[in-house]
């Protein structure tokens, strides 16, 4: 299913992916096995990677797959990318002004808006970014200058980054983003608003495109606000092939967010 998020914006929708029902057909739920009405599912919110050039394929379509089999409603967001995200259009507004914030903001107010239709939990969102999908959905929650974009509401329960682009020199290279927009040193919201929103997040050592370092100072940084936070530490990984290397990672996240989203 495609969600269209603009009117006038074909390349920014969502696909969604919803678990199979007992009958073996995927979609929202409306009763259960008994003909009860079904209970509202969690959802995830994933934004694949790309370095701000692309919508990558390979974090969006496997990661949705697996989160439906675990009985999420699944929202793949392909966001703006390349001269549509970019900061010098609006000099001094940061991510209040960022296409891809503006997309993400939207995607969230549109599943809110429309949750029974789409038979889930508006309350129980969590937020996955891969690579420069991480940076958007850390910048998103967590930077001040994101925050008139982005109220309150519109935050997700729990954040899941996965190999994060850090957004600094160090950080994969992406043309969109200078200094100032690493992920671990921009300030954070001034309202506080992400300390009620906990991190999971993990990095393999040898990833040859966005260094571990990225990911050990985004640690100390959540440690010094006081943002609760997990950080899986791997030996090996694939850079944008999430599963190549093994999918414990994704269990050791499952597991984590029945707890932060009291599933």
């Amino acid at each position: 299913m495609k969600i269209k998020l603009f009117e006038n914006r074909n390349g920014v929708f969502l696909k969604a992916y919803f678990p199979a029902d007992p009958a073996g057909s995927a979609g929202p739920a409306d009763s259960d096995a008994s003909g009860a009405a079904a209970a509202p599912r969690p959802a995830a919110v994933i934004c694949p990677g790309g370095g701000y050039r692309i919508v990558g394929t390979t974090e969006g379509a496997p990661v949705a797959e697996r989160f439906a089999a675990a009985g999420y409603a699944a929202f793949v967001l392909h966001y703006s990318v390349g001269d549509f995200a970019r900061f010098d259009p609006a000099p001094g507004k940061g991510f209040a002004a960022f296409g891809p914030v503006l997309d993400l903001a939207e995607a969230m107010r549109v599943l809110r808006g429309r949750a029974d239709e789409f038979g889930i939990d508006e309350n129980k969102i969590v937020l996955a970014g891969f690579s420069a999908g991480g940076h958007l959905a850390a910048a998103y929650t967590l930077a001040d200058s994101a925050a008139p974009a982005v109220p309150k509401e519109l935050l997700p329960r729990a954040l899941a980054l996965t190999y994060a682009m850090g957004g600094g020199a160090d950080s994969g290279g992406s043309a969109a983003l200078g200094a100032g927009y690493e992920i671990a040193a921009m300030p954070y919201r001034e309202d506080g608003a992400e300390k009620a929103v906990p991190v999971f997040f993990h990095h393999a050592k040898d990833d040859a495109m966005v260094p571990f370092v990225c990911s050990e100072r985004l640690d100390a940084r959540l440690s010094q606000e006081g943002i609760a936070h997990t950080f899986l530490r791997e030996e090996h990984g694939v850079h944008a092939r999430p599963f190549e290397a093994g999918d414990a990672w994704f269990g050791a996240m499952l597991y984590w967010l029945e707890e932060a989203m009291q599933l």
